[in-house]
């Protein structure tokens, strides 16, 4: 508006000057002395040189003001070229100054690129407003086991933060549309081919999704990865029957052999290579990968592989119940053998007990027994001898000199005493005999026993 205002006061000042001797001339006076007189209309008073000078001068400080003086949006960089061919840049929002009459270029400062998907008219089936780069239908991708696959991202990038790379990549691209076409999109197809070839569609589905998503985002943000060529060798086994669940036997159906790309690493560091992205200084900022859509064909085979990795689990489950069931009634049986072994070897145990308790009462009576008999040996024995002395005695008196009245009172009262003693001793009346002492003489005993009783009973 600015520009607009003061380049028409600058017109209109030189239009002015260009026409004011004229109208001088039509509408001045002539005096006595046949000279023209300025005219006295207030229009020409009016527009004078003073007057002219003044509305040129305020439209041309208009033209340099609007020329000097730009308002920096947020989210946006500016690359400036002067008059004087100098090169400099805007990379932060406000009101800056500028050398007047600059070329002044305005580049998003952020740059969204995203796969869409189109309906069966070919329209976006989403909301594309605001997205600078848009990729139709996805990225079309291969896994090393020859599964095609459409991946969906999101990608966004930022332009270089310091001014010489910044100055470099608008000079180089000229158009925020050569960069996109140009570079953004081809390097993110590149990128995502390069890293799918690394994994398998069987490994993506099967747990390697998250370590795939991360591999594509560290391959944009840092490089591409140098590779190596691998055989890799995939085998495939009949597991389905009973027989197979139950023996746990595998027979090889196939053998799969693909080349894929594995990373090389120095030092524990992959080994990279710098991508027009990396080149050009572009930070990405934001990876997202919105979908991966396997070929149609794969998808039914794992359908298929699903359901029978379903049914292979019930038959598996089946077998399992089924030897714990036969596990348990082998425990249990195991629980009676044990419960009723037990229970015998109590009653064993008992009886045992029994007999050793009536072994040891037998033992101890034949002890007391021998005991007994030794006893009444010993006295029987003191007895015989005290009655011999005493028989010794009276006859030592008889040979001294005794009547024989006195030697019948003597031989009388020595019965009456031994006949007192031995009616006064207990005799066992039962004897067990153990057979074997080897130093006991039964038929000795026998006979001791037998006096004994006769000297008893006489």
């Amino acid at each position: 508006m600015l520009t607009f205002l003061g380049f028409l006061l600058v017109a209109f000042a030189i239009a002015m000057t260009f026409v004011y001797p004229y109208l001088r001339k039509t509408n001045g006076e002539i005096d006595v002395n046949g000279n023209r007189q300025p005219p006295h209309s207030p229009l020409l008073t009016m527009w004078d040189f003073k007057m002219r000078a003044g509305v040129f001068a305020f439209g041309l400080v208009l033209l340099l003001l609007s020329e000097s003086v730009i308002f920096a949006k947020e989210g946006h960089q500016y690359y400036i070229l002067s008059p004087s061919g100098a090169r400099s840049t805007i990379m932060t929002p406000g009101i800056k100054f500028v050398v007047p009459f600059s070329k002044i270029q305005e580049w998003e400062k952020f740059i969204d690129i995203k796969c869409v998907a189109l309906d069966k008219k070919g329209n976006y089936k989403q909301d594309v407003t605001g997205i600078e780069g848009i990729i139709p239908n996805g990225i079309n991708v291969r896994f090393i086991d020859k599964v095609d696959a459409n991946v969906y991202a999101s990608v966004r990038f930022e332009m270089p933060n310091d001014d010489a790379s910044f100055i470099k990549l608008v000079e180089t691209y000229r158009q925020p549309s050569n960069l996109i076409n140009n570079t953004l999109l081809p390097t993110i197809s590149e990128q995502l081919k390069n890293v799918t070839f690394m994994y398998s569609a069987e490994d993506y589905v099967s747990g390697s999704a998250t370590d795939y998503r991360m591999t594509i985002e560290d391959a944009l943000k840092n490089g591409g990865f140098v590779v190596k060529k691998v055989e890799v060798r995939d085998t495939i086994y009949n597991e389905t029957g009973i027989d197979s669940l139950v023996k746990k036997k595998r027979s090889i159906k196939e053998i799969n052999k693909f080349i894929r790309n594995e990373k090389i690493f120095v030092n524990g560091i992959p080994k990279r290579i710098p991508h027009e992205i990396n080149v050009n200084k572009i930070i990405t900022a934001q990876v997202i990968i919105d979908d991966v859509d396997l070929n149609k064909a794969f998808e039914d085979k794992l359908k298929q592989q699903r359901d029978i990795s379903a049914e292979k689990i019930i038959e598996i489950q089946k077998v399992e119940t089924a030897r714990a069931a036969q596990q348990r009634i082998v425990a249990e049986g195991e629980r009676d053998k044990a419960a009723e072994r037990v229970k015998q070897e109590k009653l064993q145990v008992n009886t045992l007990i029994a007999i050793e308790t009536r072994v040891k009462e037998e033992e101890s009576n034949r002890q007391l027994a021998e005991i007994a008999v030794k006893t009444a040996e010993l006295e029987a024995r003191a007895l015989l001898i005290k009655e011999k002395a005493e028989a010794d005695a009276n006859r030592l008196k008889v040979n001294a000199g005794l009547t024989p009245q006195e030697k019948a009172q003597i031989e009388k009262e020595t019965r009456i005493g031994v006949a007192h003693e031995l009616s006064n001793m207990q005799v066992p009346t039962n004897m067990i005999i153990n057979g074997n002492n080897a130093n006991g003489n039964s038929t000795e005993s026998l006979l001791q026993i037998k006096l004994l009783k006769d000297i008893t009973n006489k």
